[in-house]
């Protein structure tokens, strides 16, 4: 397992301290994750003289005799959690983090490089900053081009660490319950031949195709480039203990359907060498439940299932679901008219235990899940229905249908979760509402955070005005609540206003804080206190135009 002899050919290097009873185990670990630096020896501390440097101050050379010094690539990733059971066994089993004299592996001094053999005969401080300081990705690239390359791109190291964060990001995105790695649009990708990443990989693309005694020209240096990327992709998930690697991609703001921009990565395009599948990614054929776009992600004990591949999903809007659970009541009717994979509509079911959830949806992917998640998440068929198709159709149809039917035609609260303006569906929601108590709907909106004030009221007045003319003049639109969910862009938010929508004397008008009822349009505050509307409240920037379009310039200036 380990060498008492040491060899005459040594070098200082990273390495942790482990008892000799645990160091075949930490060893294996390692070699799973590719961070065994097997360019060293694994060695016996007693047997040698060495300089040993760690971060614990109050640590003693005693700590570590008669312990086993095992070289390790990545001490950082090491050091962290990374939610890996395993991991978490074999942090308890390491003594101390240091820098030690370690032999050089056979395979070492067999190699004829001499220069390899210099670059990595480094003092302890240069060890200490360099490797161990290497974040996960900048690891996984050192490794890649130093592997195969056959150690032979010596400068490797160097290279990455010049490599500015948009191409080498210091942190990466996990997404879903088996931790799917998200790498950003354009990190680790080639463009042109002018890019950045590119020229991080050419020199090792030049020396792998002098080992394969290949004249490198434009019509095959795509299959190193592919070598190189897929065999990145492989390094990634060990380190990240993850079975899959997906491209961050845009959302289309024209695409009605909003459907994901993601690509795999990793696992490979199947029969496949095509160097785009591995740079940009791919679509697989397949969807559903084992396809490899399928995903889970469980907030609050809710499972939502989805293809990561053809459906959008954002982690930013986990508090404001559990919100919204929270303002549904037992004996409620809702309607979702943006229901995507049940967003809203199982947190309304299962936490909100909502009588009966109406969900609207029109993207045959989302479709899919939706039916997947309910019943995935044991929802019984009696408390909800789904209108296929886009809801401005399905609704009005179901408004318009005989009363006899058993379907449900009127509303207690009604989400309205569609961005960047769900302003389109605003006369059809107020029409949806009970016609004798009113309701609350819940819009959200991308907005300006200088205009937040002014949104609140105009979008206070129009809904007056929208529910007047179909239902009333006593009919009212109080605002009591403005959530920020998220940034959406530079002092632009996504946010939600929750605004009571009713007959002025309904038994759900919001409260004054003498107790009184609100009789006219306006924003009730947390404090109770009521400012009125008036009726030339100022329009918005984020407001349609007048012909029902939202020109999205507005959320690129900022204001000084």
């Amino acid at each position: 397992m380990y060498d008492t002899n040491m060899s005459t050919v040594s070098s200082m290097t990273s390495v942790m301290y482990v008892n000799k009873s645990h160091a075949k185990q930490v060893k294996t670990y390692l070699e799973s994750k590719s961070l065994l630096d097997k360019r060293y020896r694994m060695i016996p501390v007693s047997s040698s003289t060495s300089t040993t440097t760690t971060n614990d101050n109050s640590a003693k050379d005693d700590d570590i005799k008669d312990c086993i010094a095992i070289p390790v690539k990545c001490i950082d990733f090491m050091k962290n959690d990374n939610n890996d059971d395993n991991l978490v066994d074999i942090q308890k089993m390491i003594i101390r983090y240091g820098v030690h004299d370690c032999p050089y592996s056979t395979s070492m001094l067999g190699n004829n490089n001499k220069n390899m053999m210099q670059k990595n005969n480094k003092s302890s401080t240069e060890l200490s900053s360099s490797v161990s300081s290497l974040t996960h990705l900048q690891y996984s690239l050192v490794e890649t081009l130093t592997s195969l390359s056959s150690g032979e791109d010596t400068n490797a190291e160097e290279r990455v660490r010049n490599l500015s964060k948009r191409t080498c990001p210091t942190k990466l995105e996990v997404i879903g319950d088996d931790r799917t790695l998200v790498i950003p649009r354009f990190a680790l990708y080639v463009d042109d031949s002018n890019n950045e990443f590119y020229k991080l990989l050419y020199p090792t693309i030049k020396l792998m195709a002098k080992k394969e005694k290949d004249v490198l020209n434009s019509n095959n240096e795509g299959k190193y480039m592919f070598s190189i990327q897929s065999h990145l992709w492989e390094v990634l998930a060990s380190i990240h203990n993850t079975q899959r690697i997906v491209r961050r991609g845009d959302i289309d703001p024209d695409s009605g359907v909003r459907e994901s921009g993601h690509r795999i990565l990793y696992p490979s395009k199947p029969s496949s060498a095509d160097i785009d599948s591995c740079n940009k990614g791919y679509i697989p054929t397949d969807t559903g439940p084992s396809s490899p776009g399928w995903i889970t992600v469980t907030e609050h004990s809710i499972h939502q299932s989805f293809d990561i591949t053809r459906v959008m999903f954002s982690r930013g809007n986990v508090t404001e679901k559990k919100r919204f659970a929270s303002l549904v009541q037992t004996d409620e009717n809702v309607l979702d008219m943006y229901a995507g994979i049940g967003y809203y509509t199982l947190p309304a079911l299962i936490h909100g235990k909502a009588k009966h959830v109406t969900a609207c949806e029109w993207n045959e992917h989302a479709l899919f899940a939706l039916r997947y998640n309910l019943k995935a998440n044991s929802v019984e068929d009696k408390r909800f229905t789904i209108l296929e198709g886009d809801c401005r159709v399905s609704l009005k149809r179901l408004l318009e249908e005989d009363n006899s039917t058993t379907q449900i035609r009127q509303f207690d609260r009604i989400s309205l979760g569609l961005l960047p303006s769900c302003e389109g569906g605003w006369s059809l929601a107020v029409s949806c509402l009970n016609k004798s108590q009113g309701g609350w709907l819940h819009i959200h909106a991308n907005v300006k955070t200088s205009e937040k004030q002014r949104w609140t009221h105009w979008l206070c007045r129009s809904l007056s005005n929208l529910a007047v003319n179909s239902n009333g003049d006593n009919w009212i639109a109080v605002c009591t609540h403005v959530e920020k969910v998220k940034s959406f862009a530079p002092k632009v938010d996504h946010v939600v206003a929750d605004v009571f929508v009713g007959p002025c004397d309904s038994s759900k008008v919001p409260s004054l804080t003498d107790e009184r009822s609100c009789l006219e349009t306006g924003v009730l505050t947390s404090m109770g206190e009521f400012t009125l509307t008036p009726l030339d409240t100022p329009i918005p920037s984020c407001a349609l135009n007048k012909d029902g379009v939202l020109h999205q310039n507005w959320m690129g200036v900022v204001d000084t």
